[in-house]
């Protein structure tokens, strides 16, 4: 287990704290946390929104449909009408998704 034994002390001024502290909540992170990923020269981005989790099951999901469709076109050596009109349809969902997400 790593055992942290240095302690550093800094200083803000109100506007500099409200700005570490927004960064950190933007990030979803815990400041110290937040401090130590910048010191390792990490990169920090915004937490995906809460419905990211959801989209990505979703797409996961029509993916798996696309994927047995493809298997069947794949295994028979041809692919119906029928079956091409649900991909485009679950391919236009994916996108409906995506662009309710943003």
């Amino acid at each position: 287990m790593l055992k942290r034994q240095k302690q550093v002390t800094v200083r803000f001024t109100e506007e500099e704290y409200r700005q570490l502290k927004n960064k950190c909540d933007t990030a979803g992170m815990k400041m110290e946390p937040f401090l130590r990923a910048l010191v390792s020269g990490c990169t920090l981005r915004e937490r995906p929104p809460d419905s990211y989790k959801a989209l990505a099951a979703q797409v996961a999901a029509i993916g798996n449909n696309l994927n047995q469709l493809t298997r069947l076109a794949n295994s028979t050596g041809k692919i119906e009408n029928a079956q091409l009109a649900e991909a485009n349809r679950m391919m236009q969902r994916i996108w409906q998704l995506v662009r309710e997400g943003q």
